[in-house]
């Protein structure tokens, strides 16, 4: 991986990853923590099972901040368990959320950083990039990756990962299985009107 090998974590009395716990207590929305090595993006991951707007403007302590929060679709499930866990990151031209998610444009970065770190408040997770893609939201081509959370069957998930691959500004040599569970992050693109940067790995590795 593109980090040291997990070390074990110290737990709460319930078994949560101390270092979660004690940020849980302050909000229980949170769900997790997203990290990219050697980028800004390293921020804890929240989650309203009513909607995607609640965290839009939000901060940790759910006070108003343009910058938002990086937060879970409405659509998944907090502990994990969805086939695809689709993460929204503001793109702040001061560097911060996801704005560096879009060096992933580069091959090269991507090269360097395959792997991104997202737990959950009892497992350390690791997925590995296998597409990078741009969509356009109300573009006649627009893929609509939000709206795939979790596979009816094995078709449905196959048609999904073929589209992001199709999609993806450069080819790699991962291929996720039918099973294997994925990781979405999406942040807006500035290149064109309602562009949307998408970044999507599968689950190599989990741990407690």
């Amino acid at each position: 991986r593109d980090q040291a090998p997990p070390t074990p974590e110290p737990r709460a009395e319930n078994g949560m990853i101390a270092r979660y716990y004690d940020l849980y207590t302050k909000n229980n929305d949170m769900v997790g923590w997203i990290k990219v090595y050697d980028t800004v993006i390293d921020y804890p991951v929240v989650h309203n099972a009513e909607s995607n707007s609640f965290y839009l403007h939000k901060n940790f302590e759910k006070k108003y901040s343009a910058a938002g929060i990086p937060f879970l679709d409405y659509q998944c499930k907090r502990d994990g368990d969805s086939d695809n866990m689709i993460v929204y990151g503001h793109n702040m031209r001061n560097g911060t959320m996801f704005h560096q998610l879009l060096s992933y444009a580069d091959e090269g970065f991507s090269k360097t950083h395959k792997y991104i770190s997202f737990d959950t408040l009892y497992y350390k997770c690791y997925y590995k990039i296998f597409a990078v893609f741009r969509t356009n939201v109300g573009g006649v081509n627009e893929f609509k990756y939000e709206q795939f959370v979790d596979a009816e069957n094995e078709d449905e998930y196959n048609a999904f990962v073929d589209e992001c691959k199709k999609r993806s500004i450069y080819k790699t040599d991962e291929r996720p299985s039918y099973g294997e569970k994925l990781l979405t992050l999406s942040t807006c693109s500035y290149s064109s009107k309602n562009e949307r940067f998408v970044v999507v790995a599968r689950l190599v590795e989990k741990t407690e």
